[in-house]
């Protein structure tokens, strides 16, 4: 097993990022065996998620696909790009998150605002770190102490006294039980190294491409996009839809 996730990491590692440039409306795929660049509109990106399920004499699992289509007209080909999802929400909240970075820019993060109070505590430097690494172990330790309240100031008796639950180490100790059926550290090193190891080094075309360009010549959303995010959002706002039935919604007015 962790021979398979170490190849999985290598193999990572080669790959080129999938680049979104909302200044240009483009998106740029790199193929890691070619370093040949495919640069596509926007507005030409087709998406979706598909489904799948296996059934074994232990019973059904579910598999869950999102996937995206660049159209290569010069090769008269299509580059798909697929990743797999624990969940459809998932597979739906990842093309939303890259919608709205292409439609609306980088939103605000309120992560760590209602962290914090549902925490009642400032989030670390660990915690705020964007990727697993080692230092993963201390931050997935802290939730499992704060979910038995061991840092909770107040005494057993009192929390008994005002009907809370006392302190307990019992999800800390599951989840070192859990560390130990799991190679220990191994899974947070193997991270680690993953993370450093980094990406290649993008051709120099696509490090042009990616340099920022004046306001005045960023590419606008076509009249047709724009019409099609005003009716999704006046069906979710005014209608209270939620956003799978606004775009079948949006799919009925364009029949």
């Amino acid at each position: 097993m962790i021979e398979t996730v170490i190849s999985g990491v290598r193999t990572q590692a080669k790959q080129y990022p999938l680049r979104f440039n909302r200044q240009r409306r483009e998106v740029c795929f790199v193929d890691s065996d070619t370093h040949e660049v495919l640069i596509v509109p926007w507005e030409r990106v087709v998406a979706w998620v598909s489904q799948s399920e296996m059934v074994s004499q232990y019973g059904a699992t579910q598999f869950y696909t999102f996937g995206m289509g660049l159209e290569d007209e010069k090769n008269d080909t299509v580059q798909f790009v697929l990743v797999g999802k624990p969940s459809q929400a998932h597979a739906i909240g990842t093309w939303e998150a890259i919608r709205m970075y292409m439609e609306q820019g980088i939103p605000k993060d309120q992560t760590g605002d209602w962290l914090k109070m549902l925490l009642g505590r400032e989030l670390t430097e660990d915690e705020l770190r964007p990727y697993e690494g080692l230092h993963t172990w201390d931050v997935e330790r802290r939730i499992k102490e704060d979910m038995g309240d061991l840092h909770c100031p107040l005494s057993d008796e009192y929390l008994a006294r005002v009907g809370l639950e006392p302190r307990t180490r019992w999800p800390v100790r599951w989840w070192y039980v859990r560390r130990v059926l799991t190679f220990w550290k191994m899974p947070y090193m193997i991270a680690e190294w993953g993370h450093k190891a980094g990406s290649p080094v993008l051709p120099d075309h696509v490090q042009r491409w990616s340099q920022p360009i004046p306001t005045d010549q960023w590419a606008k959303p076509s009249p047709v996009l724009q019409k099609a995010t005003r009716t999704v959002e006046d069906a979710m706002r005014k209608q209270k839809m939620t956003f799978m039935n606004a775009c079948a919604l949006l799919g009925k007015q364009t029949q």
